[in-house]
Parts: structure tokens; C-alpha cells; sequence
């Protein structure tokens, strides 16, 4: 017979049950992929149906976030002392088209809502108002391929811990320990391959590892990271995991393969083979082996297209060795109505090309007078092939079109044999470099120097998008920006196909390819020079103790530290000084200086942050 005290003991039995069943499904877990895992999906994350997870894929500006679907207490109730736990799982980074952005995070939360969270930088968990604010009460690991200089990143591929915010408490490049060769071996977070994560904490020791390998390898012995954190104080009673990930104006795909957790315990190894596969690279494009019937059909127009093309081009050939042939004979050419001065009158001028200026890489500079009140300055470049000569006529027709008050404008030009002569006003006060880094001039103020930075700014920025046909300088330093009378910046030797010289002006994509200088390159160029201005030294200085021989990596050490004043100019009065300009100038330097061209800001937007116009935002 079944009696009241049976009913109430099975009772009590089942409620113990699901008690254990819920405690466990709250406290471990093992996910071989995530089809009919328990996972909440926001923004742009979605599950293949192979179980990959995918977070972001390579559109811009995506936020994806995926958590676990029950909270978990991290506390322990009876002591509100923070509990241990252990958590492991594979991701994989696959880059975009181009420079792969922005990053993905273990993320430990009391809340799933980040409405409001802007993706870049902020990897979809944070914004300007969230971000280090202490109330959110969230733990984060990063794995980061973006240098911000706003966050403080230490560069373009790490992983760090994020305490309420994203400028994290501890970071460092991303690696694994080799067990063998008893080093750490570097590891790119953007590969494309998976890579194995574990984060543990120690709750007695108050210690939080975390250590990453590649997939096939075993667990390192030694942690990349491990920090002493009391999460008591850190995080809430009961927490959301799960993962998030953002893209930016650069994007890659975040994928995760699996994933285990657990309370108080280990986290339970995966089976590797019951991992997802990741998507297949796209194929490179080729021509098909077996053209289809329309194609068959359309053959014979093809080739008929074929021969008016290559006709065409013969023609344009044919036209283009008769204009040099006409050249050569005639020694003129277009020049947007530049004054075409005889060279008699230009050696006469220059007293024969002996009033010295000075020399850059492409040319020679030479004092003239033309009239008593028409002082020049005559450049003197000597073209070694015929094609260097086409190609000086072809950017002397670019340059002579060029009016700008912050630019030394070509009033004229010359020629004789090979050699071709710029001619120029004559700028009295001469080249910056002469006022920052010798004693040949009196200290800029910090007004001069702040606004000679906007004026080098507009210049390019008119180079860049304003004028006829876009312009690259290509050499963009302190020598070539001339002060007049009232010290405005015009920024000469622009547009003639100048590489730039190695005095740490030089971006890195030219430094490692034979690629011709851009707008990009000429940014960070421009994020150099303003450095300089600003700490009235120049780029490198191979007599300065290690630390301190590259002048922008030295900044970027004292942004660090927050002590950006610290690097000004010691001869600027410091009651002069505007600590808000200051700290733009240098911090839109680094921003400019980023080893990754699409992280820097265009010149119109580095012209609306020193006007005051824009913000200096973390996406740009």
C-alpha cells in the first residue's frame, strides 16, 4: 500500500534529483559544437549545421555575442567568497579581405544585455560611457588583433584580461610554451587555424591562468597570463558566460568550435575528431576548364572584340611615341599654365646655380631673384632615363594645378637636356627642422606649433581628396615644411614620386614590400612629424638610451604610463602650453602611426579633430 510518508520521501527524492540535475547542467558542461547546445544567440551570431558557432563574419561594424543559457553562482553563499573554476575551448580567427579586425572574449557577466555596446574596439561589450565603469561587474579575456592606442594595446595580436572595460589590467603577445624548447613560441590569433584556450581560477590562491596552444598540442605547463584577482570584488552572485566578438572598419570571422566548463573542478577535455570542421577559404578565381554553351556561342565575338582592342591600343601606341617624338623636338609640355621660363633667364636668377639651399633626395634647392621683389627658390632635378623625364612632365602637369595657402605652389618651370627646373616662391623663414632641432631659430611656442600642425594637416588633406587629381607626397617631413613670415606651415616638394628617406618617417608596408607610397603612408608619416613637433626632437636617435632611440615607440611607452605631457618639448614655456591640444596632437600621432594602414584616420577626419570639429573617436 502506498502511503502519504512514500509520496512525500519519493517526493522529496525527485525534487533531490532534479536539485543534482540542475546543479550539474549549472556547473559543467561540455559542448562538441553547438547544434542543440544550450546557447542564447544575439546580434550577428548564428550555428552552422555542422555545430560551428560563428560570432561575426567579415561584414563591418558586427557585434555577435553567445551565452550559456542558465546563470551560475561564482560566489560561494555561504562565505560570498568567490569559488573556483575552470573553462576551455577552441576558437579560430579568419581574416577578411584585408587586415583582420577586431577580436573576440570569454566574457563573464551578470547580464546578457549590452544593448548599446559598439563593436570595433569595444569587441561589443562596452561604449564610451561603459566602458571602465566599475558597476559592470565584468571579467573578460580578449584576444585582440588590433592595436588601439586609445585602449593602450600593446599591439596587433595579444591576448589580455579586462577588468569592466577594455583597457585591460594584463596583456601580453599572443604565444604558448614550448614544453620541449622551454620558450614561448608566438601564435597568430588571425591564422585561420584553431587554437586551444584554457582559463582557470584558483580561488584559494586567487589566481587566474590563462594559457593557449594550437589544437593538435598539449596543454603548456606554463600560463601566458596569470594575475592575482580577488573576483569577490569583482564580479556578482550569479554570472552569464559565453563568448563576444565585433568587427570594425577591418573584420575577420570568430568561430568556436567547442567548449567546456566548470565549477570547482577541472573542465573536461574535448574528443578533437567531434569538433566542427571550419568553412572551406573561399577557391582563388580561375577560368572554368569547360566553358558553358553561351560562352561557346559568344566565342567568335570574343575574338572579334579581341581585334578591335588590340587595334585600338596599337593606335594609342602609335600616339603616344608620336607626342614623344614631338617632345623631343619641341622640348615643351602641358603644365596647367605654368610660366615656362628659358633656362638662361633661370641660370642668370640663381647666379649660375651657386646659391645653395640645400638637397633633398630627389633634387637640389638654389636661391634666385627674378625681379627686385620676386625672390625664388629653383629646384634642380636631374632625370636619369627618358622614362623618369615622361614621368616628372606627367606630375608637373599634376603640380602646377595645385593653390593652397599651406603649400609651396610651382609658379614655373624649366628644362635643359636632362635635367628639369621647379621653380618656386621663395619661403623666407625656411624649413621647420631648422626651429626644432638646432639652435639656428628661436623656440616655437606652443601656439606656433599647434597650429603649423593643423596647417601641415590641411595641406595634405587638400592633396589628399581636394585638388584636381589626388596627390601622394610621398616624403612627408620637418625639412619639407617651409615656416613664412608669420610662421604658417607650407608643405613643399609634394606630388614629384618621392619615396621616403629612412629617418623613421617610413610606414612599415613600404619598409617590408617595394610598394609605392599612398595616402595611408603619407599619414603616417604625418603622425611622425607631429610628434616631432610636439617633443621638438627628431624620429630616431641612435644616442638615446635603448627605450627612447625610436621617439614614437617611446611615446607610446609614456601613453602607457599616462605621462604624454611628460614627453613636450623642454624649451616650451610651460605656462603656454594647452595640455588638451597637447595630448590630441600626441595621441592622433600614435592613431596615425598604426602599424595597420586601415587603422588610420583619413586626413579630413585627422583635419576635424584638430579644428575641435570631431572627437577623437576609438573607431578611427
Amino acid at each position: 500500500m502506498i502511503t502519504s510518508k512514500s509520496i512525500a520521501l519519493s517526493i522529496i527524492f525527485l525534487l533531490y534529483l532534479v536539485s543534482c540535475v540542475s546543479s550539474q547542467r549549472e556547473t559543467k558542461l561540455l559542448n562538441h559544437g553547438f547544434l542543440g547546445a544550450n546557447i542564447l544567440k544575439f546580434g550577428s551570431t548564428k550555428v552552422y549545421p555542422s555545430g560551428l558557432l560563428e560570432l561575426t563574419n567579415t561584414s563591418m561594424r558586427q557585434i555577435g555575442q553567445a551565452f550559456h543559457g542558465f546563470p551560475i553562482s561564482f560566489l560561494n553563499p555561504n562565505s560570498s567568497n568567490s569559488v573556483s573554476f575552470s573553462t576551455s575551448f577552441v576558437f579560430a580567427i579568419t581574416p577578411g579581405p584585408t587586415t583582420p579586425g577586431h577580436g573576440l572574449s570569454f566574457v563573464i557577466s551578470p547580464s546578457m544585455d549590452f544593448t548599446g555596446a559598439f563593436p570595433s574596439n569595444y569587441l561589443g561589450l562596452f561604449n564610451t560611457s561603459t566602458n571602465g565603469n566599475p558597476s559592470n561587474r565584468i571579467l573578460a579575456v580578449e584576444f585582440d588583433t588590433v592595436q588601439s592606442v586609445e585602449m593602450k594595446d600593446i599591439d596587433d595580436n595579444h591576448v589580455a584580461i579586462d577588468q569592466n572595460g577594455v583597457v585591460s589590467i594584463e596583456s601580453a603577445p599572443a604565444a604558448f610554451f614550448d614544453d620541449r624548447e622551454a620558450k614561448n613560441i608566438s601564435l597568430k590569433l588571425a591564422s585561420g587555424e584553431p587554437i586551444r584556450v584554457w582559463i582557470e581560477y584558483n580561488a584559494t590562491e586567487m589566481i587566474l591562468n590563462v594559457t593557449l596552444a594550437p589544437l593538435d598540442r598539449l596543454k603548456p605547463s606554463l600560463p601566458l597570463l596569470s594575475r592575482k584577482l580577488n573576483l569577490s570584488g569583482i564580479i556578482s552572485q550569479e554570472n552569464y558566460i559565453g563568448f563576444a566578438a565585433a568587427t570594425g572598419t577591418v573584420t575577420s570571422s570568430h568561430f568556436v568550435l567547442g567548449w567546456s566548463f566548470s565549477i570547482e573542478g577541472k573542465a573536461s577535455d574535448f574528443d578533437i575528431t567531434k569538433l566542427p570542421s571550419l568553412p572551406d577559404p573561399p577557391p582563388p578565381f580561375s577560368p572554368s576548364p569547360n566553358p558553358p554553351v553561351s560562352a561557346k556561342k559568344n566565342s567568335n565575338n570574343t575574338k572579334l572584340i579581341i581585334v578591335f582592342v588590340a587595334s585600338g591600343t596599337f593606335g594609342l601606341m602609335f600616339l603616344g611615341f608620336l607626342g614623344v617624338w614631338v617632345f623631343r623636338r619641341n622640348n615643351t609640355f602641358f603644365t596647367g599654365g605654368a610660366r615656362k621660363f628659358s633656362y638662361q633667364t633661370i641660370s642668370s636668377a640663381t647666379g649660375g646655380f651657386n646659391r645653395f639651399l640645400g638637397e633633398e633626395n630627389s633634387g637640389r634647392f638654389f636661391r634666385g631673384q627674378l625681379a627686385p621683389t620676386e625672390i625664388i627658390a629653383v629646384k634642380r632635378i636631374t632625370c636619369s632615363t627618358r622614362q623618369q623625364r615622361l614621368s616628372m612632365i606627367a606630375q608637373i602637369d599634376a603640380i602646377s594645378r595645385v593653390r593652397h595657402r599651406n603649400l609651396v605652389n610651382l609658379i614655373g618651370y624649366s628644362s635643359r637636356g636632362n635635367e628639369i627646373y621647379l621653380v618656386y616662391k621663395y619661403v623666407p623663414n625656411g624649413s621647420l627642422d631648422r626651429f626644432l632641432f638646432s639652435n639656428e631659430r628661436p623656440v616655437l611656442n606652443w601656439s606656433d606649433r599647434f597650429n603649423i600642425i593643423k596647417g601641415i594637416a590641411k595641406a595634405l588633406q587638400y592633396l589628399h581628396s581636394e585638388c584636381q587629381s589626388t596627390l601622394i607626397h610621398g616624403n612627408v617631413k620637418s625639412s619639407n615644411v617651409l615656416l613664412d613670415e608669420e610662421l604658417h606651415a607650407q608643405l613643399g616638394d609634394y606630388g614629384q614620386g618621392n619615396r621616403q628617406s629612412n629617418t623613421g618617417h617610413v610606414a612599415p608596408e613600404l619598409v617590408e614590400t617595394t610598394a609605392a607610397p599612398t595616402r595611408d603612408t603619407d599619414v603616417f608619416a604625418f603622425g611622425v612629424l607631429i610628434i616631432e613637433i610636439v617633443c621638438g626632437r627628431t624620429a630616431i636617435e641612435p644616442t638615446k638610451p635603448p627605450e627612447e632611440i625610436s621617439l614614437v615607440n617611446w611615446v607610446f611607452q609614456e601613453f602607457r604610463k599616462n605621462k604624454l605631457l611628460e614627453c613636450c618639448d623642454a624649451r616650451i614655456n610651460r605656462e603656454e602650453l594647452v595640455a588638451r591640444e597637447v595630448l590630441l596632437v600626441l595621441k592622433l600621432g600614435l592613431l596615425c602611426t598604426n602599424r595597420s594602414p586601415q587603422v588610420r584616420p583619413v586626413m579630413r577626419k585627422v583635419v576635424q579633430y584638430l579644428d575641435g570639429t570631431e572627437p577623437l573617436s576609438h573607431d578611427d
